[in-house]
This record gives structure tokens, sequence and C-alpha cells, in this order.
């Protein structure tokens, strides 16, 4: 994760078939410049019991995607459930990027990655396509897809 500029991991990205995921930006990260920082933390058996029906967008990368970025909508709120790094089971709120990066990671338990979750071909674009969206036409692909920059979050398409 550090290695390659992720903000998170699941167990199953490094060949370790179990339920265990791990997330944070301590200070920047240069592949999220628009991010801010989301304390880390290690979850095992992580669910979500709880989801705001309020959603935001992202242009989401992934490590186990290189050089893609899609356009994704997640709700903006979850609530966590499960254990730490020392097996104490634990229930935490999050919103923003926190909640996003979770669902994220959670995902890659359920075997789901994020072009699975873009709404259409032109919402998942390459890493430099998307380098280059000062130079898309002014609602391309979406209004609020093309003023959000990597790390940031939109309340539109």
């Amino acid at each position: 994760m550090g290695v390659y500029g992720g903000i998170g991991i699941a167990a199953p990205q490094i060949g370790w078939w179990t339920r265990a995921m791990c997330f944070g930006i301590n200070g920047s990260n240069p592949r999220y410049p628009d991010a801010g920082s989301v304390p880390f933390q290690f979850w095992v058996n992580p669910e979500i019991v709880w989801s705001s029906s309020d959603t935001n967008w992202m242009w989401e990368g992934c490590l186990s995607v290189p050089g893609m970025r899609g356009w994704v909508e997640r709700p903006k709120e979850v609530r966590l459930r499960g254990l730490d790094e020392r097996g104490v089971e634990r229930e935490v709120s999050m919103s923003g990027l926190e909640a996003r990066v979770a669902q994220h990671e959670l995902d890659h338990l359920d075997g789901t990655l994020f072009p699975e979750r873009v709404t259409g071909a032109r919402f998942l674009v390459p890493q430099q396509v998307f380098d280059a969206r000062e130079g898309w036409a002014e609602d391309w692909p979406s209004p609020g897809s093309r003023r959000t920059g990597p790390g940031g979050l939109c309340d539109e398409q």
C-alpha cells in the first residue's frame, strides 16, 4: 500500500484469503492530492450495519486496477462493525472519504472491484485521460465528474 501510493488494501489483494483490510492517509498522498487525512485503521471481519441514503461521487482508483479511474457513487455515511487489530469488537460511524475508502476495501472482501460500480463506460477512464480532464468538454462525462480531482468528493454525478 505504501510503496504504490494506495490509501487502503484488503487481504485478498495480497493473496491472503481472509476478511481483513486496512486503510488510512497520514498527511497527504500524491495519488489523491485533494484528499484529507484519514486515520489509519485495521479491520477484521468488517460489515456495514447501516448506510445513509445520501450519496456522493468520487474518481476511485485501485492498486488492483492500475492505470484506471472510475466515477463511483457510494453512500456518504456508513456504520462499520468488526474487530480491530487486537481482536476487540468495535462499531464506528464514518463519513466522507473515510466512509468511501472503507466501502471500497470492503468490496474487495466480497470480490467486487470499482469498475463494476461505474454506471457507464464513459465513467471509466485511463489515468492519462483523467490527468488531462481540464481538456474535457464542459459537462463530459458529467458536470460533477469533470470538476472533481483525485481524492475529492462530489454531491452530483
